[in-house]
């Protein structure tokens, strides 16, 4: 019986964590299990079991792992993942998918997220509209082979406008969460090589098309060294909030983009995986020990923000050279 009550508050728990502040989680389980609101209420109160059929009702309808709700095995882990395909419509669906993510976090006051950034993080590519532009369409024709996207250049491909007010929107939830990023010197290098792929290709009609895209990858660093100066976020309209930012550079290799969210309640680990693709879990001992793993990285790290003055400003300038370079290979190629 005991158990029965540690479980059930427990659900209720993480139940209050997974559904977006805009919800009533009250109205959606009466709805969705086609019971009265005080029935409802009684199960959130805990003076009624929910049955095994709800709880799998519940879980499948807002997304929560069934090894969350429990002691999982340490040996055994399950992974939400998003399926793409050649449909553009799977590209939406990923993103919407990190918005309720990300959206979810923003609301709860002591959420923090912890990258190992081994590219620079998803978040950042969703700022300036010639890089967004870029990424996606790097993604959807390169890598999930779009079928629509197929024998065209470059400038002739449009992206659906719903996709990029969802990325921007991510963005924009990202500036209000507490972050910690580990990068290390080679975290720029796969964007300035897939612009160098598609100059190369021929993939770009006009040559200022490539330019203008290193106009906005270099703006985007920029904001991040921003942020960095200060170790505060600044949202793109230039307001500093009081949302903090630690910015770190490792010279340990971190092999992965890794992303580790956490509340006082709740901890989700997202792990890259076909390039810009992700796995999610709320496996305890998963996080915990990736948790262990981000500290260990972090204690050979360098702290650049707020202070590193002069670190940072090495790191930086290492940067921008890397994009003027580039910027010379495209005028004399």
């Amino acid at each position: 019986m005991k158990n029965a009550i540690n479980f059930q508050v427990r659900f209720n728990q993480i139940l209050s964590d997974h559904v977006p502040s805009n919800l009533s989680v009250a109205r959606e389980i009466s709805e969705l299990l086609d019971i009265s609101l005080d029935s409802t209420y009684r199960r959130l109160r805990n003076e009624t079991e929910y049955t095994f059929n709800e709880v799998s009702a519940i879980s499948n309808h807002f997304g929560i792992p069934f090894e969350s709700l429990g002691n999982s095995q340490t040996n055994l882990v399950t992974f939400k993942i998003n399926l793409l395909n050649n449909d553009i419509d799977s590209y939406l669906k990923y993103l919407q998918n990190i918005l309720i993510n990300i959206e979810r976090l923003s609301h709860i006051e002591d959420a923090r997220i912890i990258i190992a950034a081994e590219d620079i993080p998803v978040f950042y590519h969703f700022i300036a509209p010639e890089l967004m532009q870029f990424k996606m369409i790097y993604w959807l024709k390169s890598l999930m082979n779009v079928t629509d996207f197929q024998f065209k250049n470059f400038e002739s491909i449009v992206i659906p406008e719903e996709i990029v007010k969802t990325a921007r929107q991510i963005n924009q939830y990202y500036e209000k969460i507490e972050s910690t990023e580990i990068w290390t010197n080679e975290t720029i290098l796969s964007t300035l090589k897939q612009l160098k792929f598609y100059w190369d290709a021929g993939f770009f009609s006009k040559p200022e098309t490539a330019f203008m895209i290193l106009d906005d990858f270099e703006s985007t660093i920029k904001n991040i060294q921003k942020n960095a100066d200060i170790g505060f976020k600044y949202l793109q309209n230039g307001t500093l909030t009081n949302v903090k930012f630690q910015f770190f550079v490792s010279d340990v290799m971190i092999g992965t983009n890794s992303i580790l969210a956490k509340t006082n309640t709740f901890s989700a680990t997202y792990i890259s995986y076909s390039t810009f693709n992700f796995m999610q879990t709320t496996n305890e001992a998963f996080n915990h020990q990736n948790e262990n793993w981000l500290n260990n990285i972090l204690s050979k790290s360098t702290l650049m923000s707020g202070v590193s003055e002069k670190q940072r400003n090495q790191f930086f300038k290492n940067i921008h050279k890397q994009i003027q370079e580039m910027r010379v290979y495209f005028e004399n190629n």
